[in-house]
C-alpha cells in the first residue's frame, strides 16, 4: 500500500519506486531498531546531470549528523531524488535537459562506482514519476510518512518514528523561506550545507531557535572547497576549456555528455 499527504491525493513514493531494503539491512546491521534518532537523508534536486558534490555533501551532512555533540541523528540510508522532468524541462530548455529517467539511470551508475557507497546511498524515483511537479518541501513530507508508513510501529523494523533530513545548500536556504518552515514538520529535519559566496548569517539567527535544523559550516573544507554545479559541468561540455571534467562529475556521466550531445 502506498501513501501519501494530506495535499498529495494520490501516491508519489510506494515500495516500486523506492528501495528501502537499504534502510532496513543498515538499521538491523548496526542494531538500531529500537533508537529514536535514526534518519534518512533525501536530497532532491535536478541532478542535471549528477556531479562529485552531490555525493560529497551527503557524506559531508552524515559525518556531522552523526558525531553532533548534543543532537547526533543515526543515518540509515540516504536518497538522491531527481526532480520532475516538467520543472527541468521548463528551467533549461531542451538543449541541456536530461530526461528523468536518464537522470535516475546516471544516478544509479555513480553510486554502483563504489561499493561503500552503495551500501548507504539510493534513487528515489517517486518525485520524478509522479503526474507533475511537487515542490521540494511537500516531497519530503511526503517521503517521511510513506517511510514511516512502511517501517515504524508495533511487530515493523522500527520503534520510534524516523526521521528524514532534507538536504541542501546556504544559497538554496538563503533564497527560500519555505525551508525554515518544513523543519516544524512532522519527522523531518533539514541539514543546511555551506557554498561558497553564500552569506551564513540568516541561518546562523535560525540555528538558535529551530531545534531541527543543522548548519555544516564546512569550516574545515572552505580554503581547498571547490565549487561545483551541474550548470558549470553543462557550460564546460559546450564551451570546453582546459578544466577537467573529471575534476567536476564522474567519467560515466562524461561519456553520456558526449553519447548524448557529441564529444567537443
Amino acid at each position: 500500500m502506498a501513501f501519501h499527504t494530506k495535499k498529495i491525493k494520490t501516491p508519489m513514493h510506494t515500495k516500486r519506486n523506492t528501495d528501502i531494503n537499504i534502510i532496513i539491512q543498515n538499521c538491523t546491521k548496526r542494531q538500531l531498531e529500537e533508537k529514536n534518532n535514526n534518519c534518512v537523508l533525501i536530497m532532491t534536486g535536478s541532478l542535471n546531470p549528477i556531479h562529485r558534490s552531490h555525493i560529497k555533501n551527503l557524506q559531508h551532512v552524515r559525518n556531522y549528523l552523526e558525531h553532533h555533540r548534543s543532537k547526533p541523528l543515526n543515518v540509515l540510508a540516504a536518497y538522491l531524488s531527481p526532480t520532475h522532468d516538467s520543472y527541468v524541462l521548463d528551467k533549461l530548455g531542451h538543449s541541456d535537459w536530461i530526461s528523468a529517467e536518464e537522470r535516475c539511470e546516471l544516478c544509479e551508475q555513480v553510486i554502483g562506482l563504489d561499493e561503500n557507497t552503495k551500501s548507504w546511498i539510493s534513487v528515489a524515483k517517486g518525485e520524478c514519476q509522479f503526474n507533475g511537479f511537487v515542490d521540494f518541501d511537500e516531497v519530503s513530507m511526503s517521503f517521511a510518512e510513506f517511510l514511516n508508513y512502511e517501517l515504524c510501529g508495533p511487530e515493523k523494523l522500527l520503534k520510534h518514528p524516523l526521521k528524514i533530513v532534507y538536504i541542501c545548500g546556504l544559497d538554496h536556504f538563503n533564497k527560500c523561506p519555505y525551508v525554515t518552515q518544513l523543519v516544524t514538520a512532522e519527522n523531518v529535519t533539514c541539514a543546511v550545507i555551506y557554498r561558497p559566496g553564500a552569506s551564513d548569517s540568516r541561518i546562523k539567527n535560525f540555528e538558535e531557535t529551530l531545534p531541527n535544523l543543522y548548519y555544516i559550516p564546512l569550516a574545515d573544507e572552505r580554503e581547498t572547497l571547490v565549487d561545483i554545479s551541474s550548470t558549470a559541468i553543462r557550460q564546460q561540455h559546450h564551451n570546453p576549456t582546459k578544466t577537467d571534467l573529471t575534476g567536476l562529475t564522474y567519467q560515466c556521466v562524461i561519456d553520456f555528455l558526449e553519447k548524448k550531445y557529441g564529444k567537443k
